[in-house]
C-alpha cells in the first residue's frame, strides 16, 4: 500500500481536514495527495484531473492556495493535487484504496462522512471543528483506542499502536462496560484504588492490548474500564485526546439499527479527531 495520507478539500470541514493531515504528513514524512471533487463540466473538470496550476489558479483560487501552501511546507515533491468530478463519496472511497490513511472533514449534515465511512477501504480520520482541548482529562495527549475484543477492534489497536509509536504518543485502551458504574484508570505503574470494575474488565483489555504492545514496547500504555454506552463513554474518553480511534465491524442496516452505529456516532460527537479502522484494508493504485 502507499505511504500516502489523502485529504479531501472543499465543502464543509475541508479546511480543518486539510490542516491535520499535513500535520501528519509532516511528522510520518508522507507523502500528501489533495483530493478535490468538482461539478461534471465546471471549469475545474474541463482543466482536467492533474490541471496545471496556472489554471487551477483561474478556476479555483481558494484551491490554488491551499495547494501552494503545502507544497511551501512539505517540498512540492511530496504534494499533489487530484481534481475529480461525480459524486464525492463514490471518489472519496475509491480514493481510499490506494492510501495509508483518508482525512476528510465531518461535512454539514455528516452524511457525505458516515457513508464513505461505511465503505472506505483504508482507515479514516474525521475532523470537526476542534473546541479547546480539555489538557486536564485523564487520556488528554493520548491516541485513545476502543477495545471490546472484537476482530475490529484489534484492527484500531493495531492501528493506534502504531501511530503512537511513529509519533512517541502515550496510548490509551478503553473498554466500556455495562456492568460499570463509574470510570475506573490504571496503568503498568500506578495502578487505580479502585477495585469496583469487575475483573473480566481489566483481564479482557490485558489480553488484548499484550500482543501489540509486545510489538512497540516504547509505547507507554493506560487502560480504562468506562461506564454508560458505547458512543457515550468513547466520545467522553477522547476529550483532549490526540486522536480517538474505533473499529468498523461492517454491519448491515439490521446490525446498525439493532446496537447503534457506533463508529458514525462517536465520528458525528466527538470533540476530537476520530479514526475509523475498517477490520478489511484493500489496496489499490497509488494516487
Amino acid at each position: 500500500m502507499d505511504a500516502s495520507i489523502a485529504v479531501g478539500v472543499g465543502g464543509a470541514g475541508g479546511e480543518q481536514a486539510l490542516a491535520w493531515a499535513a500535520e501528519e504528513a509532516e511528522r510520518a514524512g508522507a507523502r500528501l495527495v489533495l483530493l478535490h471533487v468538482c461539478a461534471p463540466g465546471s471549469p475545474l473538470d474541463r482543466a482536467g484531473g492533474d490541471a496545471p496550476a496556472a489554471a487551477v489558479e483561474l478556476a479555483d483560487p481558494a484551491l490554488a492556495r491551499a495547494y501552494a501552501s503545502m507544497q511551501t511546507r512539505l517540498g512540492g515533491h511530496r504534494v499533489s493535487l487530484r481534481v475529480r468530478a461525480g459524486d464525492p463519496v463514490s471518489l472519496l472511497v475509491e480514493a481510499s484504496a490506494g492510501v495509508r490513511l483518508l482525512a476528510i472533514g465531518a461535512g454539514g449534515n455528516g452524511r457525505t462522512a458516515r457513508r464513505v465511512l461505511r465503505h472506505a477501504h483504508c482507515p479514516v480520520v474525521v475532523i470537526r471543528p476542534q473546541t479547546p482541548p480539555d489538557r486536564t482529562a485523564a487520556l488528554a495527549g493520548h491516541i485513545v483506542v476502543g477495545v471490546d475484543g472484537s476482530p475490529a477492534s484489534r484492527a484500531a489497536l493495531e492501528f493506534g499502536f502504531a501511530l503512537a509509536d511513529e509519533h512517541h504518543f502515550p496510548l490509551g485502551a478503553v473498554h466500556v462496560s455495562e456492568a460499570s458504574h463509574d470510570d475506573y484508570f490504571y496503568d503498568d505503574v500506578t495502578l487505580s484504588t479502585h477495585f469496583a470494575v469487575e475483573p473480566a474488565a481489566l483481564d479482557l483489555l490485558a489480553a488484548e492490548t499484550e500482543p501489540p504492545a509486545a510489538k512497540h514496547p516504547a509505547v507507554p500504555v493506560r487502560r480504562a474500564v468506562l461506564h454508560g454506552t458505547v458512543a457515550g463513554a468513547l466520545i467522553r474518553a477522547g476529550s483532549g485526546a490526540r486522536l480517538l480511534v474505533v473499529g468498523d465491524k461492517r454491519r448491515g442496516v439490521v446490525g446498525r439499527v439493532r446496537t447503534g452505529d457506533v463508529p458514525a456516532a462517536v465520528a458525528a460527537g466527538a470533540h476530537c479527531p476520530v479514526a475509523v479502522v475498517p477490520l478489511e484494508q484493500r489496496e489499490g493504485e497509488p494516487l
